[in-house]
């Protein structure tokens, strides 16, 4: 085991109370046990992050519902404003953070795919008109409260953001 991973463990353990054994078996136990539900570690530990980031530097009502629900004009769009600001103001890297940002919201949609400047979400949810729409507004919201130049790319099934190269 890297040195570095068993001292983080050994400090996390005794933190715990617990033998570094018994919390090693914890920690993989769990791990294994997401993985087998489907949800790849990688994709949550990214979506901790920002709702972790999201959690310290938003204080209002966050509330889980279906991207069909709101239907009031603008709606969207200020929430990603609102998110836009978060991750402007949550990461050192503005890019990398609006990128993590974004990559986490798509993620309850469906399975996304990264590409250097380029994110993509394909899912049958976004067969709807209503639901693309509404990520689409939001996606914009968050492209207008940060520096970062893109564009949201759209189509039945489809939802992309496309990040334009600054200049060196």
């Amino acid at each position: 085991m890297d040195a570095n991973v068993h001292r983080k463990l050994q400090e996390l353990a005794d933190k715990k109370g617990m033998t570094l054994y018994d919390y090693t078996n914890y920690i993989v136990r769990n791990a294994l046990d997401i993985e087998e539900n489907g949800v790849p570690i990688d994709d949550l530990k990214e979506l901790m992050i920002v709702l972790g980031k999201v959690a310290q530097n938003y204080k209002g009502i966050i509330s889980i519902a279906p991207f069909s629900v709101i239907n009031q004009n603008g709606d969207w769009r200020d929430l990603g404003r609102r998110l836009g600001v978060i991750s402007r103001e949550s990461f050192k890297q503005e890019k990398e953070s609006f990128l993590r940002m974004c990559k986490s919201m798509l993620q309850v949609i469906g399975y996304v795919k990264e590409d250097g400047n380029y994110i993509r979400v394909i899912s049958p949810a976004l067969i709807s008109d209503k639901i693309l729409e509404n990520l689409k507004e939001m996606l914009e919201g968050m492209l207008e409260t940060t520096g970062i130049k893109g564009s949201v790319i759209h189509d039945r099934g489809i939802i992309g953001l496309k990040i334009e190269d600054s200049p060196s």
